[in-house]
């Protein structure tokens, strides 16, 4: 995996977010939660690497 930053993680979950909002009602919004709880996941292992 590539070494990520917080600030290429905080814009690619508001990405994701935005998607999620624009789904029209009835979407499946699971892939999208799937990909975001991955991002968030790795947005902690950065942060937590960097308070080290």
């Amino acid at each position: 995996m590539a070494a990520d930053t917080a600030a290429e993680l905080l814009a690619e979950g508001k990405r994701l977010v935005a998607k999620i909002d624009a789904l029209p009602s009835g979407a499946s919004m699971l892939p999208f939660y799937l990909r975001l709880k991955d991002v968030i996941e790795r947005a902690e292992t950065v942060l937590s690497e960097e308070r080290s």
